[in-house]
């Protein structure tokens, strides 16, 4: 400021006000820096599953190599592609693009997904897991741990309150308490450990579960009611011992799987994803096994 400035003001004849900073240029420069911010977000190195950690891929994005049909005789509906995109004419289905073979290529469920569960060749006990997903509006699938335990694959998005059959449950046996499902055409990611008995799910980078026993857990009186009729017809290793308690349906779901699931008591098994209950694309499929719990 200079000698005059100050004497003016001195007289009043001008207001300090006058010498503060327009707000637009802070404002512009506060926008400026959160684009910035995001444009670094955006372009963060994807997270690294390296061999030397114990990490697997178990899809080589080039073809089904590693995995087998549990209906062979279904219709084929699986392809590898390099991306896909929700259809504008359907938003209901999923539309393949290029031809796959880099790393993130996809294994897409396409058409109206009604073919048949895929599973990979070999078998896992306990491990850590890695899948991204995402499903066109209204679809479903599921991810099968050791062919049994099924975590659901659905289209949640907007839900006020999840319950046993939507995404991220335990199918029929505990359900997140937050929905963290993003919209229909968006990839999404789960990250699942499974050591003897104990499951934990991570989705979208929030913990769902932690270390929860598979084998209990409440329902809804629709899956109570069947799975109670069913019985007689098991053997006494697959039967439930459920209970009514207060309005809610709670406790063992003996030792076999989820609802559709591979069938015999709790063992070994692949990781088998659902592809006959309508269209949904995976990637980044990784698996670490881990040593006996």
């Amino acid at each position: 400021m200079s000698r005059k400035e100050k004497r003016c003001i001195g007289e009043g004849l001008i207001r300090p006000s006058s010498f503060i900073l327009h707000p637009f240029p802070l404002a512009a420069m506060l926008c400026l820096a959160a684009l910035t911010w995001s444009f670094v977000a955006a372009t963060e190195p994807p997270r690294q599953f390296r061999p030397e950690d114990g990490w697997k891929p178990l899809f080589n994005g080039k073809d089904l190599s590693g995995w087998t049909f549990r209906n062979p005789g279904a219709k084929k509906v699986w392809v590898v592609c390099g991306e896909v995109r929700l259809d504008p004419s359907d938003p209901a289905r999923l539309v393949p693009g290029g031809n796959g073979g880099a790393p993130g290529s996809v294994l897409l469920c396409g058409n109206d997904g009604r073919g048949s569960d895929i599973m990979t060749a070999d078998s896992f006990s306990d491990y850590q897991l890695h899948i991204e997903f995402t499903v066109p509006k209204g679809s479903n699938s599921g991810v099968y741990n050791r062919g049994l335990f099924e975590i659901q694959v659905f289209d949640s998005f907007g839900k006020p309150k999840l319950g046993w059959h939507d995404c991220g449950a335990l199918y029929e046996r505990a359900f997140p308490r937050e929905n963290l499902a993003k919209p229909s055409g968006e990839w999404q990611s789960y990250d699942i450990t499974l050591k003897g008995k104990k499951l934990s799910l991570v989705w979208n980078g929030k913990t769902v579960y932690q270390d929860q026993d598979v084998r209990y857990g409440e329902t809804d009186r629709e899956a109570f009611e069947r799975l109670n009729q069913e019985n007689k017809n098991k053997p006494a290793a697959l039967r439930v011992k459920l209970r009514e308690e207060n309005g809610r349906y709670v406790g063992y779901f003996g030792e076999g799987g989820t609802r559709a699931s591979l069938d015999g008591p709790d063992r070994p098994g692949p990781i088998l994803l659902q592809g006959d209950h309508g269209p949904v694309a995976y990637r980044n499929i990784f698996i670490r096994p881990l040593g006996a719990p």
